[in-house]
């Protein structure tokens, strides 16, 4: 494993996680752990295996170029809330012209690497959320998503397998938040509350 090719994060609770962008693989001590979004997979079956590749890679370079200006943004806004928004994207003008004040929407923290333990303390996968923010003064852990549709039993599991990694991981001290996702198609800006599933349903993920 070239270590030149890692990113490293360091989580609230003393792990050190490292990251290859260039595949979207994770590692723990050196070894491999599956993603969130593969236990998803696993079980629930992969959402775009139809999907032309050159479709599906143009897609989602469009995403991540999007939750790309969104975080820089963010981050920005949060020194300076004056910044203009100065994006090509309607959905990234839609979020901080229409949804942010319509929501209340503070941000405290974006993307955030987290990892999922088993019972026996042990690493079972990592992922990555996108934001934990303050949204109608209710503390809550969102996920942008930029398709055009969205799969509720694939992000309700998302989100839910994410509340108890930011929990394993340090970034809150409680799992009793609200869950939602920020759904961005264009000029179409919606927030889609999700719904929290009890504390033990990760297990049936690993």
């Amino acid at each position: 494993m070239n270590k030149k090719t890692l990113e490293y994060f360091n989580l609230p609770n003393g792990l050190v996680v490292s990251f290859r962008s260039s595949d979207h693989k994770y590692f723990v001590n050196g070894k491999e752990v599956p993603s969130v979004s593969e236990l998803l997979n696993r079980k629930f079956g992969s959402k775009y295996g139809s999907v032309r590749p050159e479709i599906l890679k143009a897609a989602s370079e469009y995403g991540i170029e999007v939750h790309r200006q969104l975080d820089e943004f963010i981050r920005k806004r949060r020194e300076d809330p004056s910044c203009p928004i100065d994006s090509q994207f309607d959905e990234v003008k839609g979020y901080f012209l229409y949804l942010e004040p319509l929501f209340k929407i503070n941000p405290i923290i974006t993307e955030k690497v987290v990892a999922l333990y088993n019972k026996n303390n042990e690493v079972v996968a990592c992922g990555r959320f996108d934001m934990l923010c303050y949204l109608n003064g209710k503390l809550t852990l969102v996920d942008f998503k930029t398709t055009s549709s969205i799969d509720r039993q694939h992000v309700s599991g998302q989100l839910n397998l994410y509340l108890t990694a930011a929990y394993q991981s340090g970034y809150i001290d409680n799992k009793n938040i609200d869950l939602g996702v920020i759904h961005l198609v264009g000029k179409k800006v919606r927030f889609v509350p999700i719904t929290r599933f009890a504390d033990d349903y990760y297990l049936q993920f690993i």
